[in-house]
């Protein structure tokens, strides 16, 4: 498992440094300490997070540093954000991963990862009826985990969004 992680991290690696040289950008040894604390993630993290976990391992690395790093890795397809219920973002590795969607707490604020054939479909025929190219998507679904609504007294049939609110 571990050849295999280090055989992934320097295939990544490659990509990152390939996108780096393409945008006329320096390779550092910061960015790569991003890139390899995402890939051995296996949670989503923010930049604050992120920053602080390099910090304290001692890296020299700034804020600016790990924001900048974040959005040259999403360019690249390392990495995706995904958006919270607060608005704030959180990354998560993209590359050599399958494609997924996120129901995200608003209570919690945890991402549950699902994939679902039926949705995927329908996306596309949707699309494809409408005569959209679609080049990439992201789904995310808003409301509360059942840890959450448990916790919180509310039972699993009854929806806490208001009727006007809820799509048509």
């Amino acid at each position: 498992m571990i050849m295999r992680l280090n055989l992934i991290m320097t295939n990544e690696l490659e990509i990152l440094r390939l996108h780096i040289r393409r945008r006329g950008l320096r390779d550092t040894a910061q960015r790569e300490e991003v890139l390899r604390l995402l890939l051995a993630s296996r949670e989503h993290r923010s930049t604050e997070d992120i920053y602080q976990n390099l910090r304290s391992r001692g890296a020299a690395v700034g804020r600016a540093t790990v924001f900048r790093t974040l959005k040259l890795l999403e360019e690249c397809g390392l990495a995706s954000k995904v958006t919270f219920a607060d608005g704030t973002h959180k990354f998560e590795r993209a590359h050599g991963r399958p494609h997924h969607d996120h129901m995200i707490c608003m209570y919690c604020g945890s991402a549950l990862e699902f994939t679902n054939p039926v949705i995927e479909r329908l996306q596309v025929e949707v699309a494809r009826k409408r005569g959209f190219h679609v080049v990439w998507h992201r789904h995310e679904m808003f409301g509360h985990c059942a840890r959450c609504r448990v916790r919180n007294g509310k039972t699993a049939s009854r929806s806490s969004v208001p009727r006007s609110k809820k799509p048509r």
